[in-house]
């Protein structure tokens, strides 16, 4: 996208601001429920229920297993004209049953199956999402609109980590409660988000398995997903072997769950948070590959750092790196596509590019566990960076002048 000349600033509409303000609660809330899936339903399957590793490893995968179902959704749902603030509702509401189901689970396996479920619900959402601040926010305002609801998201993660850290330190058998107030939060969520302002949606003619094939047809975003296929898979095959290395006494730290929760949710959360303002005017300022590479430098330094010793400062400090990457991350990966595509094919490319994530999301905790088996933490946290560094370099090509997006 040429950026030679400052757009023209467009009027404030009253569909912006209603669906600002709506979204910025449901970002809040979906911050309450992302200690769950980032934290606590792993504590709850090792500490509580002791389930294997296949369990683990579904739990770790199920957010990916939710962008990767988004993108037959968005094929099937193309020419239905359904409103896109009842699916996104639905997917709430059934998010919060499943939530709901897995606090009454009995067995560890019936935990791992709801969790996974719930938390696939909540992420197969996300190009619904980018479809909407694709049509109601101006290009000079996107990152600028999210950017609030980012931040609350964060500060509710943080406060709901820690206060459930706490929880689970003196008694683990809390973990129910705190499952079903966050189920509770998500029905809350799924009947505000039937507010969401929308144009009355048109079908389109393509078959679903045409939807999904025409990003395809694009070099640019093909080229772009093949760099972020390398980073995503060397952050992703070793997010689930974090909640290992920290909790497990066979193969990791042991720690308890306050320092593990500090470790996995609240040091990166903290960091984002003062990071995100930031992050949001870089978004305006800077072209894509550029921010691409930033973001990609600083997961290259927390990867390893994060395994190379049982210091916990040091692993604190990997942690706050790794904040000030993932602080970044939601920007270009909600919006990028912004950039390339007219509004009317923002949900198509996102949802391929969701189901891509999905994809390396889905595959990479169980090749983690799998190679875990022959290489050390710290082998695999090396790798990671090597495959970063990799990426870093594939977006050199796409640094032009003209700063085309």
């Amino acid at each position: 996208m040429p950026n030679e000349q400052a757009a023209p600033v467009s009027a404030v509409r009253p569909n912006e601001i209603r669906a600002w303000r709506i979204d910025t609660i449901r970002q809040t809330i979906d911050g309450l429920f992302q200690p769950l899936v980032d934290s606590i339903f792993m504590v709850v399957a090792i500490g509580f229920f002791s389930v294997g590793d296949f369990w683990k490893g579904l739990i770790a995968a199920s957010n990916f297993v939710g962008y990767l179902l988004s993108a037959p959704l968005t094929g099937f749902l193309n020419r239905s004209g359904i409103r896109r603030s009842r699916i996104v509702a639905v997917l709430t509401a059934l998010s919060a049953f499943s939530l709901a189901a897995a606090a009454f689970a009995d067995s560890g396996v019936l935990f791992a199956v709801c969790a996974a479920f719930s938390s696939a619900a909540v992420f197969q959402r996300q190009p619904f999402f980018s479809d909407l601040y694709g049509e109601v926010y101006p290009e000079e305002r996107r990152a600028g609109r999210i950017s609030l609801g980012l931040r609350l998201s964060i500060l509710a993660s943080l406060a709901a980590g820690l206060l459930c850290g706490r929880i689970l330190e003196e008694n683990l058998d809390s973990w129910r409660w705190i499952v079903g107030t966050a189920a509770l939060a998500l029905a809350a969520a799924s009947i505000l988000l039937t507010k969401l302002p929308e144009m009355n949606p048109e079908p389109r003619e393509e078959r679903w398995w045409q939807v999904l094939a025409l990003p395809f047809r694009n070099p640019l975003f093909l080229y772009v997903q093949a760099s972020w296929m390398l980073i995503g898979f060397g952050n992703l095959w070793t997010l689930p072997l974090r909640a290992v290395y920290l909790v497990e006494r066979e193969r990791g730290l042991g720690l308890s769950p306050v320092p593990a929760m500090l470790a996995a949710v609240l040091v990166p959360m903290a960091v984002r948070f003062l990071c995100n303002p930031l992050w949001a005017i870089l978004y305006r300022k800077m072209s894509f590959p550029v921010l691409r590479v930033i973001i990609n430098f600083f997961f290259i330094i927390a990867i390893p750092l994060y395994f190379l010793t049982e210091s916990l400062p040091v692993i604190f400090t990997a942690a706050a790196f790794y904040g000030i990457a993932s602080s970044g991350s939601p920007f270009i990966w909600q919006l990028w596509v912004t950039r390339i595509v007219s509004a009317d094919q923002v949900r198509i490319y996102q949802s391929a590019h969701a189901f891509l994530a999905g994809l390396r999301g889905v595959a990479a905790p169980f090749i983690g566990f799998a190679v875990l088996g022959g290489l050390s933490f710290k082998t695999m946290g090396f790798l990671s960076a090597a495959l970063g560094a990799a990426a870093s370099i594939m977006m050199i090509p796409l640094m032009r002048k003209d700063r085309r997006f």
